[in-house]
């Protein structure tokens, strides 16, 4: 070969281990981000369930007590033991 034949082939491979190398730390930096962001909505989806549970604790625990005699009470009642159990309020 000569030399400038190589002078290429040695640019080319360089080039080529250059975009590979950012190439790869692009994905892993997407990934490390993905996985941030979606660490932070599962904190926020639990903040959010959190907030919630005082008001479902506090109807689920008064249906207990009284019981509603009407259908729709029931139907209620049961949607708001169901959504406490959900968000594994205490």
């Amino acid at each position: 070969m000569t030399t400038k034949a190589i002078r290429v082939w040695y640019a080319m491979t360089v080039t080529c281990v250059v975009v590979l190398a950012f190439a790869g730390a692009s994905v892993l930096y997407a990934n490390q981000r993905a996985e941030r962001a979606e660490r932070r909505a599962e904190q926020i989806d639990r903040e959010s369930n959190r907030r919630w549970c005082a008001l479902l604790v506090t109807y689920d625990d008064a249906y207990q007590d009284s019981p509603p005699v009407t259908e729709t009470g029931r139907t209620l009642a049961a949607e708001v033991s169901r959504l406490r159990t959900q968000f594994g309020c205490d």
